[in-house]
């Protein structure tokens, strides 16, 4: 992949993380608990990335922010969770979880990944855990005794969203730090390229559960 092309999807993915929020904020009154967490996570990630790009252009390394944002983004992605899968598991396996992980997330900034360096570790034992999530939540689903309606079920449009985008990106976020030890290549617009793809499909998934309305069988 070059790196006009890379530079080109990387903006897209970058922008569309306002069609959700819009969507959000368009039907704000109408969003269900699970919605309004997500919104949540939304807002988060415009911040985080408009001041990410600030740094960027200031020539600042932007590394530390998303030191702080990867247990942010745990935290809130486990409330989600928490909120759907209370039949499956207590809320203090939840806050043992949030708690192990974050006291992890420090332990790997102080000893092992340095606030100035790209923290894959954390990173990939979160997506191994919102992996498990999602995985539990299909589970949930098989075991309904009634059906539902799956495309009006905003959950399930987070869910596969998040299933998707941190299995394809699971390997990626471990191996980072190796690949960019030599500089840019073009492996490595590659890799970076198709995890920028993951973000729009992420994007899309995160609009359509935005939109659907639970409470309102489509026709």
């Amino acid at each position: 992949m070059s790196k006009e092309l890379f530079e080109n999807i990387r903006l897209i993915s970058l922008l569309i993380v306002g069609v959700p929020f819009i969507v959000a904020l368009f039907r704000f009154k109408t969003l269900n608990k699970t919605q309004a967490i997500l919104m949540v996570l939304l807002s988060i990630i415009i911040i985080v990335e408009i001041v990410s790009l600030l740094f960027w252009y200031k020539k600042v390394n932007n590394l530390p922010i998303y030191h702080v944002y990867t247990v942010v983004e745990f935290v809130i992605i486990s409330k989600i969770y928490a909120v759907e899968l209370k039949s499956m598991f207590s809320k203090s396996f939840f806050i043992i979880l949030i708690l192990l992980f974050g006291g992890f997330a420090v332990c790997n900034t102080v000893f092992f990944q340095d606030i100035y360096t790209f923290n894959s570790n954390a990173i990939t034992i979160s997506g191994m855990i919102i992996i498990f999530f999602c995985l539990s939540y299909f589970y949930s689903l098989l075991k309904e005794v009634k059906y539902n309606a799956l495309e009006i079920n905003p959950m399930f449009w987070i869910n596969s969203g998040f299933l998707i985008y941190f299995s394809s990106n699971l390997i990626l976020f471990f191996i980072n730090n190796y690949m960019f030890k030599d500089g840019a290549s073009a492996s490595s617009y590659l890799v970076w390229g198709l995890h920028a793809i993951m973000n729009i499909v992420l994007n899309i998934f995160y609009t359509i559960a935005l939109w659907v309305n639970p409470k309102k069988p489509l026709h």
